[in-house]
């Protein structure tokens, strides 16, 4: 028993799925962050650096900023990249740079980085730039000391020197004792490492611009010198990086931004060490249940459709692909959503969050890029709720939370500020709201099917009416009791007939008497025929009260353009009470956690050790301390993945809700953390968009894989190199959404992309301006590109050509609302060339102005501008691989989709040359849009597709009151009936369309009234009985 006890514990601590998972994702990581370029800055041909002159003066003086030479090129230059490439890259400030080659190290030796940085940022002041320091710490370079320590693979020894320089990295400002106690501790632990004794020594150049080539110039007597000089410092150079230096240089670098950090190995090592029981408390989970193929899988799903008492607490707009994202949270540990390109990931998030702090959750908002998680935290704190969300992991946050925190704690917190307008208002509210809201809904449903029951049966009573004839017997409405009364008549009268007798007399005179006085006889002779006729004038007065009845009901249930305008009254409170009881509850929930004295001791000792300089005090508070009253005071954290773990304890399922946005360019590793750290998750992303980068070896992945056991089948979905968080949780995921309206684009724009990727399941939100071409292509007839790069110049010509007209003419018609402009180019010395060029035409002031941004497609992802511009730079001498290259479907989707109002194509190859792909399928869709567009224009096709006659008839009675009138219009994938002016939509009800859209009317109606168009009714029986008076009503406003 002992023993199997023992086995039992082993097992629970060792034998985990998510262990051997966590350990092999570390190696993974870790060997990553061995091959990082920030090592070697020449290792990445995107890295740019200036060397700064003289000695080091921003970290030993602790000034708040340094002043630079503004009128230095140079600087310039990297001023303007950083501001145009500030999603992907960063500034920083590096100081004691590590310079040469090692001959002891394994591989990878060679270094040319910063051993001490911090982020910066340059702001011109007047004719001087200035360099401002964006943290109050020094940030030690370890993966490259990590690099230059290992001789083996003792990653165990590697980790105690690290810890030894890290006690020893200096505070700001840097003096000489501390910096010689830095040095001297490297050297000690290093000591192949030389330092260099003069500032001058191991001197290296910046790379913003290249040395000449002096072997490709003429050498006359003039330059024959500096030859000489050239030659002579590059041979010194050559024997600099035999060993390795330390330099006292300084200089400010344009790299890429971190994707992965210490923290994230750390956290995967402390992960992989837990019992797998406190896995059950995360959303990781899933993965050891599906793992053992537990009940995850066999426990059959709720149909998350035939939900009807579930009632969200969304302030946004809220779709049904939304709304089915929130039911699905309910009963999933993993919910994917897919978030094709301007269908609302942000809203999604913004309406989820607000939905579970109403109803009591926490949540951890997690991101590889600032820019999502910021756009979150924003939209989430201008919904007003008191203390909302929390953006954690940010250059001094811990100050702002720390000051957050000491105004809750003091008396002088607004709480009640505005509790008159949300005192009252709960959960309890919405739910009567929305069944209020449904009710109406219902009800205008059963009209308009009532509407269309009228329009059938009075063209059963005019059909009926032409059959019969003249009426001899009844010539008045009969109510429903007096048909009955009179079928019965018809019936006595008919078995009589043959009968004779006193009794048989009495029936049938007793009979006429009463048919007489209902029908307003003066005689009626029973026959055969006369029976007859009486039996189908009958059925007709059948048919003219069931024609009543249904009108009756009509007007019973309601007015159903009364009932539309309440249900848009009603949408429209609806924000305003998801807002009010979102701030109620944040309200309710602060009092009662400064009520609690414990907890307010708790928040006390969070404030102040988030201002300390001791980060080792700062981290034990955090692990040790109840975190609990901090979720209370913010119930949402927005956070990076790669700063979590200097965030956040790792403590298991602390959060109720963890959601990853942009999870396709999310590497698993460093979202396990933050699965750790919540009971469930969403998981926001696309497959389609842009994928994860990981530049680890094929073998080292798979020597990973076998090492720790992970099974073939698995090995597919947990490939580090290729498979990003949305691929894993799409895979287990059991109640997948993919968001499905698409409000960013015009029509033309998004249209080839919902057909070439998404199998046309995206509604379009916006309607095409039918006036203007959003859509262009400019063929470049003499482009080509040159012989070293994919770089074609014509092409560059006439499009910052197209660029400075579009600049000229929008600062003449709109210069307080600029447009916003984007240039892609798949290639890297194409986007280069473009920098320079449109830095040549247009000042800063007019770049920054209208947020011009210049970049590959990994640039854009996740952004959008009023028009895009994009230099496809293939040409007929263009090497196949660039074509290749091109129609990588990820790419090349991000390419074609950031453009909200134009997008202009500069293409230098003949269309019919090209093979076939993306590429070709898209110029080719140009062209037919480009010959429709100028079809339409010459009114060689009628864009009025009718569905009935009645359509037809309205349509043309409204055109001739002057309105401008489309039949069929197509709004977010639906036909709209009638769209008049551009401006709304009436919709015709009561009669049968071909080819009617499958949904129902309602939901019909709100589609198109969130694409912006007012919805009208106009039903074939008020039309019937009055033209005027629907068109009046229709019309009134416009």
């Amino acid at each position: 028993m002992l023993q199997e006890a023992s086995r039992a514990i082993n097992s629970a601590f060792n034998n985990s799925f998510i262990k051997k998972l966590s350990q092999y994702l570390h190696d993974c990581v870790r060997e990553e962050v061995k091959s990082s370029t920030f090592r070697n800055l020449k290792g990445d041909k995107d890295n740019k650096w200036i060397f700064l002159k003289g000695e080091e003066q921003l970290f030993s003086t602790g000034a708040e900023y340094v002043s630079l030479d503004g009128s230095d090129p140079k600087l310039t230059e990297l001023m303007i990249q950083s501001d145009l490439g500030q999603k992907d890259k960063y500034l920083i400030y590096g100081y004691l740079f590590l310079v040469g080659k090692s001959s002891k190290s394994k591989k990878q030796n060679e270094f040319l980085t910063p051993l001490l940085y911090m982020p910066c940022k340059l702001e011109r002041n007047g004719v001087n730039i200035n360099c401002l320091p964006l943290d109050e710490v020094l940030s030690l370079n370890t993966g490259a000391l990590a690099a230059l320590m290992r001789k083996n693979d003792d990653e165990d020894e590697v980790d105690l020197l690290l810890e030894g320089i890290l006690d020893v990295v200096p505070d700001l400002p840097i003096t000489q004792e501390k910096l010689d106690i830095f040095l001297t501790t490297l050297k000690s632990l290093v000591p192949e490492v030389e330092i260099a004794e003069n500032i001058g020594d191991y001197k290296e150049d910046d790379n913003i611009t290249k040395a000449k080539d002096f072997y490709k110039e003429k050498i006359d007597g003039e330059n024959l010198d500096e030859i000489i000089e050239e030659e002579t410092e590059q041979e010194k150079q050559k024997v600099k990086l035999e060993k390795v230096a330390v330099t006292y240089q300084s200089a400010i670098i344009l790299t890429k931004r971190p994707s992965v950090t210490a923290g994230v190995l750390h956290e995967l090592t402390q992960i992989a060490e837990k019992p797998s029981g406190v896995y059950r408390e995360t959303a990781l989970n899933i993965i050891n249940e599906e793992y053992a193929q537990s009940k995850e899988k066999s426990v059959p799903l709720k149909d998350m459709n035939k939900i009807t008492d579930f009632y969200p607490i969304t302030p946004l707009s809220l779709s049904d692909s939304q709304l089915q994202v929130i039911k699905n949270i309910d009963n999933s540990k993993f919910v994917a959503v897919q978030g094709p390109p301007g269908t609302g990931k942000s809203q999604t998030i913004v309406n989820l969050v607000a939905h579970l702090v109403a109803n009591g959750k926490t949540v951890l908002v997690a991101s590889r890029m600032d820019k999502a998680v910021d756009v979150v935290a924003e939209r989430l704190n201008e919904l007003g709720a008191s203390h909302m969300a929390l953006r954690a992991g940010r250059l001094n946050y811990q100050r702002q939370l720390s000051e957050e925190l000491n105004n809750l704690l003091s008396q002088n917190s607004d709480l009640d500020e505005g509790v008159e307008d949300i005192l009252l208002v709960d959960a309890k509210d919405m739910k009567e709201h929305l069944d209020m809201l449904k009710n109406m809904e219902v009800k205008s449903e059963t009209i308009i099917k009532l509407e269309k029951d009228w329009h059938d049966k009075l063209l059963e009573v005019e059909e009926q009416e032409k059959l019969l004839g003249q009426k001899e017997f009844i010539k008045k409405s009969l109510k429903k009791g007096e048909i009955d009364i009179v079928a019965g008549i018809i019936k006595v009268l008919e078995h009589n007939m043959e009968k004779a007798g006193f009794i048989s007399k009495i029936a049938n005179f007793t009979s006429l008497g009463q048919l007489k006085k209902i029908l307003n006889l003066k005689e009626f002779e029973v026959n055969y025929d006369n029976l007859g006729k009486l039996k189908q004038e009958l059925d007709f007065a059948s048919m003219e009260w069931a024609l009543r009845k249904i009108e009756a009901d009509i007007q019973k249930t309601g007015n159903l353009h009364m009932l539309s305008e309440q249900i848009r009254t009603m949408k429209r409170k609806q924000k305003t009470l998801a807002t009010n009881i979102l701030k109620n509850k944040r309200r309710e929930a602060l009092k009662e956690l400064l009520r609690d004295e414990n907890k307010r001791r708790r928040l006390k000792v969070h404030a102040k050790s988030l201002v300390t300089n001791r980060k080792r005090l700062q981290t034990n508070i955090l692990e040790e301390e109840d975190f609990k009253p901090l979720l209370e005071a913010f119930p949402c954290w927005c956070v990076t993945t790669y700063a979590v773990s200097d965030s956040l304890p790792l403590k298991p399922g602390m959060f109720d809700v963890a959601i990853i946005d942009e999870a396709s360019q999310c590497d698993i590793a460093s979202c396990f953390p933050i699965l750790f750290r919540a009971k469930r998750a969403v998981i926001v992303g696309d497959d389609k968009q842009l994928p994860h980068l990981s530049f680890l070896e094929k073998a080292k992945e798979q020597s990973f894989l076998s090492q720790y056991g992970i099974p073939d089948k698995y090995q597919l979905m947990w490939r580090f190199r290729t498979n990003s968080m949305f691929d894993l949780a799409d895979y287990y995921s059991m109640n997948s959404v993919m968001l499905d309206e698409h409000f960013r684009s015009l029509p033309p724009i998004i249209n080839f992309s919902n057909h070439e990727f998404y199998n046309d399941r995206i509604r379009v939100m916006r309607k095409d301006k039918s006036e203007e071409k959003v859509l262009e292509m400019v063929e470049v007839l003499d482009g080509k590109v040159d012989f070293d790069a994919t770089r074609n110049l014509p092409e560059i010509e006439a499009l910052v050509k197209r660029l400075h007209e579009i600049i000229i003419e929008d600062e003449r018609r709109n210069p307080d609302n600029p447009v916003s402009v984007g240039i892609i180019s798949p290639f890297r010395a194409q986007v280069e060339q473009l920098k320079v060029s449109v830095s040549k035409v247009l000042s800063d002031y007019m770049i920054k102005k209208h947020q011009i941004e210049i970049g590959t497609a990994h640039t854009f992802q996740g952004d959008e501008r009023d028009i895009m511009l994009i230099s496809w730079a293939i040409a007929d001498n263009s090497y196949n691989q660039s074509l290749i290259f091109l129609q990588k479907p990820n790419l090349f989707n991000v390419a074609i989709t950031r453009g909200r109002n134009k997008v202009i194509n500069f293409i230098s190859r003949n269309p019919r040359e090209l093979p076939e792909g993306h590429f070709r399928n898209y110029v080719s869709y140009m062209q037919l849009y480009q010959d429709r567009k100028q079809a339409m224009l010459s009114g060689d096709i009628d864009e009025n597709i009718y569905k009935n006659q009645l359509e037809r008839e309205v349509a043309e009675k409204i055109r001739e009151l002057g309105h401008r009138v489309v039949a069929g219009a197509e709004i977010a994938g639906l036909s709209a009936d009638l769209l008049v002016n551009d401006k709304f939509v009436i919709e015709i009800d009561g009669v049968e369309d071909k080819n009617a859209d499958r949904i129902s009317n309602m939901k019909k109606q709100a589609i198109i009234e969130r694409s912006g168009y007012k919805v009208k009714r106009i039903t074939f029986r008020e039309w019937h009985y009055s033209p005027k008076a629907c068109l009046d009503r229709v019309l009134i406003e416009e």
